[in-house]
């Protein structure tokens, strides 16, 4: 990809250490509380990892377009300054990591966080993350948080990268895993895992796709988007809100209803089982209600085993 470093990987790293250690981000990881819980669901076992991060108190909430950060980012935040085709995007760091080099692909010019991705900006996050594939230390996945209720904290267009904890398997991943991958038709349905009480649409990707990479994520991607559509009409939702999440095996869609649960935003990454708590007082509150519960309260309801009789994309 145009803009990529073939040492992207080192690069980051480089520049995620430098701007550490002269405080132009914050980053609390060391204080972090984190553990692992499993969760039963009709015979069935479920991985979440639960994280009080302290830091994030000082995150802000929400941003304001007037107050754009991406705008003109922070020289020592910036990884790549120049990506893409048509060089539409760059590369910077989050100044408030929840993991060591989180990062977002980031549109130069302003679009709206509340516009499903463009053909253009899938492709780019794909490119990315087959790029950080080649870091064999790292298992790295990319999040979308689209529209209102999805959890979204900047209204300037922005994909994020994160890695997994170690040995930390989300649902998602299970479920493609154990399926073909996806062709979108009338008779495959995006993957639904039904012990899941939220709705959400899995598709595993095909291992080689090089040579109709945009063919294939757009097909792939846009019978998912229909899907996600479905259930907001059904639900008389008068705005697009969902939670888009992938690795370089698969992607899932997860609707959304709500950007909080008791006052508490919850984003894309919840879906990947990483719940993130800002004190443990909402992290007792979590445990208490059940984490596949506390997703159910801002998404709508599992649609498995409802076929369709038709895309529409």
């Amino acid at each position: 990809m145009q803009g990529l470093p073939t040492d992207f990987c080192k690069t980051l790293k480089s520049t995620y250490s430098t701007a550490l250690s002269h405080g132009h981000l914050i980053y609390a990881g060391e204080s972090a509380k984190s553990n692992s819980l499993n969760a039963n669901i009709n015979d069935s076992n479920y991985e979440f990892r639960l994280t009080v991060l302290e830091s994030l108190q000082q995150r802000p909430e929400k941003g304001h377009v007037d107050l754009n950060p991406f705008d003109k980012p922070e020289p020592e935040l910036t990884v790549v300054d120049t990506l893409g085709e048509r060089d539409e995007f760059r590369i910077v760091l989050n100044k408030f990591p929840v993991v060591p080099a989180h990062f977002m692909l980031v549109t130069k010019s302003f679009k709206p966080q509340n516009s499903p991705l463009a053909p253009s900006e899938l492709v780019a996050t794909f490119m990315v993350l087959k790029k950080l594939a080649c870091d064999a230390d790292d298992d790295w996945f990319a999040f979308y948080n689209c529209g209102p209720s999805s959890g979204a904290s900047q209204p300037h267009k922005h994909i994020q990268f994160m890695t997994l904890p170690q040995n930390h398997h989300p649902f998602a991943e299970k479920l493609a895993e154990s399926n073909d991958h996806f062709i979108p038709s009338q008779k495959r349905e995006a993957l639904q895992d039904p012990n899941m009480p939220f709705a959400h649409f899995v598709a595993r990707l095909p291992s080689e796709i090089d040579e109709r990479l945009e063919e294939v994520l757009l097909l792939i991607f846009y019978a998912l988007v229909q899907k996600v559509f479905d259930v907001l009409k059904n639900h008389d939702v008068d705005h697009i809100s969902y939670n888009f999440c992938a690795t370089t095996k698969y992607m899932m869609l997860v609707p959304r209803s709500n950007a909080k649960y008791e006052g508490t935003g919850i984003n894309s990454c919840g879906f990947m089982g990483l719940v993130l708590c800002k004190d443990n007082k909402t992290a007792e509150q979590m445990k208490r209600c059940g984490f596949e519960n506390v997703l159910a309260a801002i998404g709508f309801p599992n649609t498995s085993g409802e076929n369709s009789n038709e895309y529409s994309y």
